[in-house]
């Protein structure tokens, strides 16, 4: 095939077409996910990093099903919140990346950002993730749900809840 000057003004307009598509992909990432303002309560989590935490505690740990609290309830965003503060900037950044990335990775198949699920299909989605098929989206999934965990058992009232299970004062 012969390379025609129709061909070069082809190519030259998808490489600048790319190159916009792509710095604009860069703002967008970099505004809505890389530098999003703290929260006034909240030290580091912005309003939407705090929504998903939310919505991930409350799939957890939902409503009106005998546990002494609900996820939501147990503050799980301001203890996690707090513990981003002790880490290095660059690991806090990426925590906060996640959130985001998992936040929206619910939108092909819900139509909608995790956040704004209610806890019944929140819960559907979180267990297909604990079970999907890619390794970085269990492994994720899998890391916030220990973090969440963590923040949520140790709310004043689900540590004495659970202080029967651990012999080392935990809870007491």
């Amino acid at each position: 095939m012969r390379i025609t000057r129709r061909h070069l003004l082809a190519t030259a307009g998808l490489a600048s077409a790319a190159a916009v598509g792509g710095a604009l992909a860069t703002g967008t990432v970099y505004r809505v996910w890389w530098n999003q303002p703290a929260d006034a309560t909240a030290r580091l989590l912005s309003p939407d990093e705090i929504a998903f935490l939310d919505a991930l505690a409350d799939a957890m740990f939902p409503p009106d099903t005998g546990l002494p609290l609900r996820g939501r309830d147990a503050n799980v965003a301001r203890t996690v919140d707090l513990v981003l503060t002790g880490m290095h900037p660059s690991q806090s950044k990426l925590v906060r990346l996640s959130l985001h990335a998992l936040d929206q990775y619910a939108l092909p198949s819900q139509h909608t950002a995790f956040r704004n699920l209610d806890p019944a299909a929140a819960g559907e989605v979180l267990r297909a993730w604990l079970s999907h098929d890619l390794a970085e989206v269990r492994g994720l999934t899998a890391s916030l749900y220990i973090f969440v965990a963590m923040a949520w058992s140790i709310h004043p009232d689900v540590a004495p809840t659970l202080a029967g299970q651990f012999k080392c004062g935990y809870g007491a």
